[in-house]
């Protein structure tokens, strides 16, 4: 073996052996980005980052008494009185029902239709909580636009929200308006749903 010839085969083994364990040429993935601890979610729940705090989803959390007195009032301030008694007396027993914070129901029925039992949308949402035809009767409302059929279903709608969300008040208004579907899949609430929830929230503070 000639010089030349003893020399490539050197360079050879130690090309061999340099390269064990390194995996020349394989390039990893890139890792999946990690979300802010800020915005993961918890216990299965969006965070929707809202600038206005959550009141408590349940019926135990308020006085019925006072409580009445204020959603009454408020409903006033856009219908007549024997009106507002009606929707008042509605949700009051509704919400006792399901046990369901009911000026929370009170602030969502304000924010969908100013309390109007004959509104009615574009898309076909009905009455009160402005619910879609296909919603109404699976929450067993055969009249969208009867005052106490329309706060029944508004009410038990919400609060099965509330429950599929872990009683996230502010996930369970953004699945009221674009579906829990699409709030459990995304994570995430456009800056629209969020305003939408904001008003809601703010809504119920003034009541």
């Amino acid at each position: 073996m000639d010089t030349t010839t003893a020399a490539i085969i050197l360079i050879f083994v130690i090309s061999i052996f340099s390269g064990f364990g390194h995996n020349k040429g394989y390039k990893p993935p890139s890792p999946p980005p990690t979300m802010p601890s800020s915005s993961m979610p918890t216990t299965g729940v969006i965070n929707t980052e809202v600038t206005v705090a959550e009141p408590p989803s349940n019926y135990a959390a308020v006085e019925p008494v006072s409580t009445q007195n204020a959603i009454n009032s408020y409903i006033k301030k856009y219908r007549s009185p024997d009106l507002a008694v009606s929707i008042t007396t509605s949700i009051m027993k509704h919400s006792a029902a399901y046990d369901i914070n009911p000026k929370l129901v009170a602030a969502l029925i304000a924010r969908e239709s100013k309390f109007n039992p004959r509104a009615l949308s574009s898309s076909g949402a009905m009455g009160l909580g402005q619910l879609l035809p296909s919603t109404a009767k699976g929450l067993g409302v055969t009249d969208g636009f009867d005052v106490d059929q329309n706060a029944m279903g508004t009410t038990r709608y919400l609060k099965s929200l509330v429950d599929r969300f872990k009683g996230s008040v502010s996930a369970a208004l953004a699945g009221y308006l674009v579906g829990p579907n699409a709030v459990a899949k995304d994570g995430t609430i456009s800056s629209h749903t969020r305003s939408y929830v904001e008003d809601v929230l703010t809504i119920y503070y003034k009541i």
